[in-house]
């Protein structure tokens, strides 16, 4: 009947619809008041044109020839009505089904596939072997060779044009492709769809099945990009396409992911959205790499120092395999060390050196690669090292002497490394009269005076003996000139006294003021102090020896009886801290430290270190002090001049980096520099002639700061100095943004999670072969609207004429007029 009709109106649908429905309505084109007025007055004349028809004519002729009348006034009612027969049609459409290539550089990596079930998969997707029958099959050994070293883009490239899953075109038939390639954020790329649906030049019910040459992208694919944000890839692709029927996303990926937000976060959304994401997994789980992820050395070590060096060093598949790791220094080998592999993670290697040699140098920490590494260029890692046969100049204050002081100036005046200054405030002011006496008789009172030492160290001391003016002072040494500070905490004034002090302002601690008539502390209870893992990776607190275990020694050290009550400041790195009192930020800190402008600021909470030495004497306070002052002092020891302080916002940098400068200059007497630029010069260390300069400004109500940035160039070791001052230059290294090497790994683990929060699949190679049937059809279906206008058809026009027709002939019949 449906057909009848359309043949009858001679009106088409789009192939593969259905008539489910179909209902006449009309349009009011005439209000219905108008419409009742006219057909009342139809009736009328119809009622009055056949009244006095001759009495001879019969009843059934008379009745004929009004029903004609009445119908022919009602067809041309019809037309002002505009009578519509609407059909509803249904038509099923196919889901869109996202596909979205990863293209990033960790899909250039060539597994080394040691393992059978690897080499296994691998042959499924050249398609060597049957992929519905597992990973048992039995495989040609000769050709093993080829499988063992395929990059992860070729087995993607084999795994789409492989003819026994034919899975392009078996996914084309149930969905519309939607191909993308993705990286980083923003670098989600559409590709080409298949030719046929791209020409839509064939009906999709005709359309001939489609092939694997039909989707040419897959030849062309490749591996750009520098990092991988899965996540953002995810939400931009369901961004470009919302709105459409979505019946999943199939990603093709490694599963690394190194930018971005969180697939797992954005799994969430999607499943919210009810579109399932199914993977691929591109790779193998435990590839055997070596991987050398960071060096923690200082900038600056002291002539016939012996230098700790940290190297991280990370192992895949390679427990209870061995390496020689080899440090070196300007090529020449000053340290190394056998090192045993665990299970795959992550362990920092201390390794020792003597400098005997004052200069400039390229620290380089190194493994030899091993033939079946996934990657053998993540094996090392370099710093700059300035190797400096100078005395830190430490300015030692304090209030009286107490335990710490005792033992602590002892142990300054002894370190051939430091020249020491002390002011003892409640000390006879005699013993700073003598002749080279270590003693001053007072704080010093001007900036010159103060800015000759490197670092200063306060005991105990009473506030009221420092000038608000010296205070400011003091501040300005730390944030501005780059001096250290180091703060001892004492039982009456320090840092309690120091509220609302410039003092206070730079220290890394918060404090109530001090209260008179206060409770009593108590000191008869010891205090195991306790490492954070900040500080268990920290050099300053490495204690141990050749052989030693630093945290052994920590955990054995002598307790103490007394810690000032404060809280870490944000930002400030807590170091040690009291395990069994808390704070509204942690544990109560014990030492802390942050960074004030370019300087350095050390809070020490105790004045029970000298507890330190029962019963090893000064083995381990003299190393702790030892390598505080070292420390804090690195700052002003990068460069020659202490009148220049560079600073830069890291010393590592990726190509393209933008790399900020930061240049405190001061002129004779220590006074701001008065220039508006400063010209700076990046050269590469040994080549003289390669140099670049980089204007520096001066910074608006900073006198004497000045600031400029420049974008890293090609990977290597760099300096950077001032024009004016040669002599002061800070090194930054420049490497290539290794995001994508960092874990070789394919990471199923992630894989699997976004798949089973979103219901969706992860699949391997040996389950491809299910995956056309796995990712659910459910049929979508578009239901559209078709009105027919019945009035302004011929066969309306001919039903008209043809009623005219039919009364003329009878009314002829009838011999009327």
């Amino acid at each position: 009947m449906h057909d009848w009709i359309l043949k009858l109106t001679g009106a088409t649908v789009e192939p593969g619809s259905t008539i489910v429905r179909m209902a006449p309505q009309v349009h009011e084109v005439v209000g219905w008041g108008w419409m009742i007025l006219l057909a009342a007055t139809f009736v009328a004349v119809i009622w009055a044109s056949y009244r006095w028809l001759p009495s001879e004519l019969s009843r059934t002729r008379r009745m004929m020839l009004i029903g004609l009348r009445a119908v022919f006034v009602a067809l041309l009612i019809g037309v002002l009505l505009q009578p519509v027969l609407v059909l509803t049609m249904s038509r099923e459409i196919q889901r869109t089904l996202l596909v979205l290539v990863d293209s990033s550089q960790s899909m250039t990596l060539a597994d080394p596939r040691i393992a059978p079930e690897d080499i296994q998969r691998a042959a499924i997707a050249k398609g060597l072997i049957d992929p519905a029958k597992g990973l048992a099959q039995p495989l040609d050994a000769g050709k093993t060779a080829e499988l063992r070293g395929m990059a992860r883009t070729n087995v993607l490239r084999a795994v789409l044009q492989n003819e026994r899953l034919n899975l392009l075109p078996s996914l084309s038939e149930k969905f519309e492709l939607v191909p993308f390639t993705f990286g980083l954020s923003g670098q989600v790329r559409e590709l080409p769809r298949a030719r046929q649906i791209e020409t839509g030049e064939i009906k999709p019910g005709d359309a001939p099945k489609l092939t694997l040459t039909d989707f040419p992208w897959v030849e062309s694919l490749g591996a750009p990009h520098a990092g991988t944000a899965l996540g953002d890839s995810l939400r931009e692709s369901l961004n470009r396409k919302r709105g459409q029927d979505l019946a999943g996303v199939l990603v093709l990926t490694d599963g690394s992911h190194n930018s971005g937000d969180s697939p797992r976060v954005v799994a969430q959304s999607l499943r919210d959205a009810d579109v399932p994401v199914y993977f691929y997994g591109v790779g193998i789980t435990s590839p055997r790499d070596i991987i050398i992820s960071g060096m923690d050395a200082p900038p600056t070590a002291f002539l016939d120092d012996e230098l700790l060096v940290h190297v991280r060093v990370r192992s895949q598949g390679l427990e209870g395999k061995n390496a020689q790791l080899v440090l070196t220094l300007n090529g020449e080998t000053v340290a190394e060390e056998t090192i045993p592999f665990g299970k795959d993670g992550e362990r920092r290697w201390p390794l020792r050196f003597k400098t005997d040699v004052v200069g400039e140098f390229d620290l380089r920490a190194h493994i030899i690669a091993r033939e079946d590494e996934t990657d053998a260029g993540n094996n090392e890692a370099s710093r700059r090292l300035r190797v400096v046969d100078e005395k830190i100049r430490v300015l030692f204050v304090e209030q009286a002497p107490r335990w710490d002081y005792r033992y602590l100036q002892a142990v300054l005046m002894r370190d051939r490394r430091v020249e020491v200054k002390t002011l003892l405030l409640e000390g006879d002011p005699s013993i700073a009269q003598e002749e080279n006496s270590p003693y001053l008789e007072k704080f010093p009172e001007t900036k010159k005076d103060l800015f000759e030492y490197d670092v200063v160290v306060f005991g105990d001391v009473d506030p009221s003996r420092i000038s608000i003016s010296q205070m400011e002072n003091l501040n300005e040494f730390v944030s501005r000139f780059g001096g250290a500070f180091v703060m001892i905490a004492g039982r009456r004034h320090s840092p309690s006294s120091y509220a609302d002090t410039p003092v206070a302002d730079f220290l890394p601690v918060e404090f109530e003021p001090a209260t008179v008539g206060g409770a009593e502390p108590e000191f008869d209870k010891p205090i195991q102090v306790q490492l954070t893992a900040r500080g268990k990776g920290d050099s300053m607190l490495n204690l141990a020896g050749e052989g030693e275990s630093s945290d052994a020694m920590w955990a054995a050290m002598p307790p103490i009886y007394w810690v000032a009550p404060v809280t870490a400041k944000p930002g400030a790195t807590v170091l040690m801290v009291d395990p069994a009192r808390d704070t509204p930020q942690g544990k109560l800190p014990v030492i802390a430290q942050h960074k004030y402008g370019l300087g350095q600021v050390l809070y020490v909470g105790t004045d029970n270190t000298w507890r330190w030495r029962r019963n090893v004497g000064d083995r381990y306070y003299t190393r702790f002090w030892g390598q505080v002052n070292q420390r804090m002092a690195q700052q002003r020891f990068i460069g020659a001049d202490k009148r220049v302080q560079i600073s830069l916002d890291n010393q590592n940098y990726n190509v393209g980096d933008r790399v900020r400068v930061y240049a405190r200059v001061y002129q004779e007497g220590y006074e701001p520099s008065l220039e508006e630029v400063l010209r700076g010069v990046v050269t590469t260390p040994g080549d003289g002639d390669r140099q670049s300069e980089v204007p520096l400004k001066a910074v608006d109500g900073q006198p004497g700061l000045f600031f400029g940035e420049f974008v890293a160039p090609s990977a290597g070791q760099y300096q950077f100095h001032l024009q004016e001052t040669p002599g002061q230059k800070r090194g930054f290294t420049v490497a290539e943004n290794n995001l994508e090497m960092a874990e070789t790994a394919m990471n199923a683990k992630l894989m699997q999670d976004v798949a089973t929060l979103t219901r969706g699949q992860f699949f391997r190679e040996e389950d491809l072969h299910k995956m056309v049937e796995t990712i659910s059809t459910n049929p979508a279906s578009a239901e559209s609207r078709l009105e027919l206008e019945l009035w302004a058809t011929p066969l309306y026009f001919l039903l008209i004429l043809f009623v005219v027709t039919v009364e003329w002939v009878l009314r002829k019949w009838s011999y009327l007029k």
